[in-house]
């Protein structure tokens, strides 16, 4: 599974009210998104940051790139086809081990279950003071990363492509 995001640089993935308008002006670089989202089976993101996204920006995503909101509550009406809901993870994981997986509750619960393989994590240079952190206090998982590469862009974000798990202590 992979993550692809961005963050402040005091690490912070929305605004203090779940808002996203901090990423607006960053949105006329190319950040290598659709290579990325071409190479992965699936969507998985969770419900906070599927209501925030769907009802302002509806669904950008490739309609045959299937989708797995997780959540107990079931899913709105209208949503595209190959959406479906769940709250069981294992289950979500074995269907879609090459996801993208958005929102940072939900990263965190692959991470804490070693799902998470790949982190494309972008650096944002703002600083937003406050607002919904990308790893909570007390977050844990995988506790090797390494870097495969860092990237700076014009707009002044850093990316920093980042392998985890068992084997991202091994070298390449």
């Amino acid at each position: 599974m992979k993550v692809f995001i961005a963050q402040s640089i005091d690490g912070y993935i929305a605004g203090p009210d779940g808002t996203l308008e901090h990423m607006e002006g960053f949105t006329d670089s190319d950040f290598g998104y659709d290579a990325f989202i071409a190479g992965v089976d699936g969507i998985v993101m969770g419900r906070t940051t599927f209501d925030a996204f769907y009802e302002a920006h509806g669904w950008p995503y490739p309609p045959e790139l299937p989708a797995m909101i997780i959540t107990h509550r079931p899913l709105p009406r209208g949503v595209p086809a190959g959406m479906r809901a769940s709250e069981d993870l294992a289950a979500v994981q074995a269907e879609f081990p090459n996801a993208y997986v958005d929102g940072g509750h939900v990263i965190n619960q692959f991470l804490a279950r070693g799902a998470i393989d790949e982190v494309h994590l972008f650096t944002l240079p703002i600083l937003l003071g406050g607002g919904i952190r990308l790893f909570p206090e007390g977050a844990s998982g995988v506790e090797h990363w390494r870097l495969l590469g860092s990237r700076a862009y014009p707009c002044g974000t850093v990316e920093n492509h980042f392998a985890i798990g068992p084997d991202a202590k091994k070298s390449v």
